[in-house]
């Protein structure tokens, strides 16, 4: 054999052998990103979760704040409140039918709970539904219908009517509390 090959042979046979190694290096980096990205991706979520739990909150406080303005004395014991009455909704042209209650949301009545009949896109008895009567955009008895003449309303649990669910401006006995009125816009526009 030539002098000269055997060198060649021995570079190309190094050489194929270095470049099989480095192959598992892009699969480790791809591995890293996306690991990375998932991180980030549960981060997101976690966040739009603390966000939507911050709101739910502010929406409950400033009706509740609004049930004890009807009557209820804001100097109440702490036990009192919270042991406060729930908040329910009800719609249909004489507010007979039952759409959930303004609780927290892992009630499986609550509003808020989105895998709940009342908080599900899908039921027939949410305000999320946009092909319902209670959740359309031209429904006269949906809280998302700015022209809607029997919209929802909500009642305590002891018979306090705290107001209509609206986002039409021009009924006087609408809940226009901003946290509720910026909620319900919302939620209206999902």
């Amino acid at each position: 054999m030539n002098k000269g090959v055997v060198p060649f042979l021995l570079i190309i046979g190094v050489a194929h052998w270095l470049s099989g190694c480095s192959r598992p290096e892009p699969a480790a980096a791809a591995s890293n990103r996306a690991t990375r990205r998932a991180r980030d991706v549960a981060g997101e979520q976690a966040e739009l979760d603390r966000r939507h739990l911050e709101l739910q909150n502010q929406v409950l406080s400033d009706l509740q704040k609004l049930r004890e303005g009807l009557g209820t004395s804001t100097n109440a014991p702490e036990q009192t409140r919270r042991h406060a009455p729930k908040l329910l909704i009800f719609g249909g042209a004489s507010h007979e039918v039952y759409l959930g209650c303004l609780c927290e949301g892992r009630n499986p009545d609550s509003v808020f709970n989105l895998a709940g009949e009342f908080g599900s896109d899908l039921s027939t008895t949410s305000l999320r539904n946009k092909f319902a009567p209670y959740g359309s955009n031209h429904e006269d008895t949906s809280a998302c219908y700015a022209n809607a003449k029997h919209p929802p309303s909500v009642v305590a649990s002891d018979g306090k009517s705290l107001g209509l669910l609206t986002l039409n401006a021009s009924l006087k006995k609408r809940i226009a509390a901003p946290s509720v009125a910026d909620w319900l816009a919302r939620m209206c526009r999902l």
